[in-house]
């Protein structure tokens, strides 16, 4: 091969790869075009704004950077050339290379085709689509080009006061400022599933979704509210064939969630006060344990779940942040730092619980496991950096 065709290959190549960076380094670069979007009636929401780049005549949108605002959950195929972009009220899919889309299960044209650029930061692609499209898309209008500004410029986009999760291909939301629990099916109207019975503090509200293995559904609510957002509070809402059988409530304010909500194939819904122990698939409540009654400790405590089984109850109090065990026979207890631990750290721990110049702590112990009538917990010494085992022998609570 002669000089001149090695130098026209280099310099061929050259070529191709710097229009291939350039393209795909489009995302990061300026653009001397950009976006203004004002949001539905909420005048004390601020526009969006952002870059929109021209290309082939038609300003494109970068449309995760719009669909973000909304909290939308964006996913690609395994060949990473189809996106898709789920959220509340809205599901769009577009293809790398396609003028054609899919809006909540219609197919829609686009002025021009999508394409896809590659991220230094994601391992996946950048979705740009026309702007136009991108906001009708999402349920706004368009309303121009303003030449002397080089803006693109679009409003009345929703405004969803709504926290969700995706399950099975159902959305379920809750409207923060009704406390209704919705469910979507991505094409039809959504349905209200139920009220919450607070709804006054919802802030920080996060949905967590489980279907039984017998084929129940469980919806977890967790809210957190107040300045430093130091209140907590959960929901639990049980439904069997769309109707709800139980709904719990619990103030958590400093303490901490439950960390069971199942026990022997069975389903517990506990409101603080009250354990139930709910049969799965049928619904049918099997048992009410009276945690006030069997933490006896005075009836203004509330509990949290962390271990159970047929002879014991290991829960945690949100007043005073001390792990309680009681024996489920004889309902004898004991407060389980006192129990495992020596003199000098029981000290430390108490120090904690009782320190009132920062944020609230509990007694520093998180159980591990039982093996036998053996219970294992890791120590978090607040006197040391290292954590250790203890243990406590079940016998013991059995024979006091």
């Amino acid at each position: 091969m002669n000089k001149k065709r090695w130098t026209f290959l280099l310099l061929f190549t050259i070529l191709l790869l710097s229009t291939l960076v350039a393209q795909q380094a489009q995302a990061a670069s300026k653009s001397d075009y950009h976006y203004e979007i004002n949001r539905g009636q909420d005048t004390n929401l601020s526009p969006l704004q952002g870059d929109v780049y021209k290309r082939n005549g038609i300003l494109y949108v970068q449309l995760d950077d719009i669909t973000g605002s909304y909290n939308l959950q964006a996913s690609f195929d395994a060949t990473g050339k189809r996106a898709g972009f789920n959220g509340w009220l809205r599901k769009l899919a577009v293809r790398d290379g396609s003028n054609m889309a899919i809006v909540n299960g219609k197919t829609a044209k686009m002025a021009k085709p999508a394409y896809f650029a590659k991220q230094k930061e994601s391992k996946d692609p950048a979705v740009y689509v026309p702007f136009q499209f991108a906001v009708e898309a999402l349920g706004g209008k368009y309303t121009g080009y303003n030449a002397k500004t080089k803006t693109v410029t679009a409003k009345d986009l929703p405004h969803y006061n709504v926290s969700y999760t995706i399950h099975d291909g159902i959305t379920y939301g809750v409207q923060k400022d009704t406390g209704s629990l919705l469910s979507w099916d991505g094409k039809n109207q959504p349905v209200k599933m139920a009220s919450l019975q607070n709804k006054d503090d919802l802030d920080w509200v996060s949905v967590k979704a489980k279907t039984t293995p017998k084929g129940l559904l469980l919806l977890t609510i967790d809210n957190s509210y107040g300045e430093p957002h130091n209140n907590n509070e959960t929901y639990q809402l049980l439904f069997k064939n769309n109707k709800m059988i139980c709904q719990t409530y619990d103030v958590l304010y400093w303490g901490s969630l439950s960390l069971i909500d199942s026990y022997n194939g069975n389903i517990l819904l506990n409101d603080g006060k009250k354990l139930r122990v709910i049969e799965d698939g049928s619904g049918n409540i099997l048992e009410t344990i009276d945690l006030i009654k069997v933490g006896n400790m005075g009836a203004n405590q509330r509990y949290s779940i962390e271990a159970m089984d047929d002879d014991m109850l290991l829960m945690r109090s949100n007043v005073d942040y001390r792990l309680y065990l009681v024996n489920r026979h004889n309902e004898r207890s004991i407060i389980v730092y006192k129990e495992v631990l020596p003199a000098s750290d029981q000290k430390d721990v108490e120090w904690v619980l009782n320190d009132t110049s920062g944020f609230i702590e509990h007694d520093k112990l998180e159980f591990n496991k039982r093996v036998g009538n053996t219970l294992y917990f890791t120590f978090h010494s607040p006197a040391s950096t290292k954590s250790r085992i203890v243990t406590y022998d079940l016998s013991k609570l059995n024979s006091k």
